[in-house]
């Protein structure tokens, strides 16, 4: 009986056990073992893979995948450009939020490059980054409102100075 496993039958995801005992089934065929014998293992393999794989403690390949909380709606692009930093920092907090979900707003509202995502090896390095960005656009922000009120004084004084009937070095005395 030269019976061989299929191949799909043997990727099917249903464990390392499987897997195995379905290789050495195949070694056994290849060896022309007792044909009794073929057949008793061939009769196991069947009924090991017409049962859930959880009674032998084996976890599917999707039920290993773990469980991530339901990610949040998508946020719309001019939504996103227009949120404010606190915002942003409450969404990137978010256990919620999905890695794509992450990759967006450091694409579409920091303009990290898409190759970049690659670099950051899990979620988390992706959120240590994403507040990062946060805090330096903070500064920027600041830094602008400085500079803008330092020229709004500037400017204020020159008008002054400039509406005074005397002129600017007679109405200083």
């Amino acid at each position: 009986m030269n019976r061989v496993v299929r191949k799909r039958d043997r990727d099917r995801g249903d464990g390392l056990l499987l897997k195995v005992l379905t290789a050495h089934y195949n070694s056994l065929v290849s060896a022309r073992s007792d044909e009794s014998l073929l057949l008793q293992y061939s009769a196991l393999l069947r009924n090991l893979r017409s049962r859930p794989t959880e009674f032998l403690g084996i976890r599917s390949g999707i039920e290993r995948r773990r469980e991530e909380p339901p990610s949040l709606p998508e946020i719309a692009l001019q939504a996103l450009q227009n949120m404010s930093l606190d915002d942003l920092q409450t969404l990137v907090n978010d256990e919620r939020v999905s890695r794509k979900q992450l990759e967006r707003i450091a694409i579409e509202r920091f303009s990290v490059p898409r190759g970049s995502m690659r670099s950051f090896s899990n979620k988390q390095s992706l959120v240590d980054k994403l507040r990062s960005l946060i805090d330096n656009e903070r500064a920027h922000q600041i830094i602008g409102a400085v500079a803008r009120r330092g020229a709004t004084v500037e400017t204020s004084e020159r008008n002054r100075e400039q509406s005074t009937p005397l002129g600017p070095a007679q109405s200083r005395e």
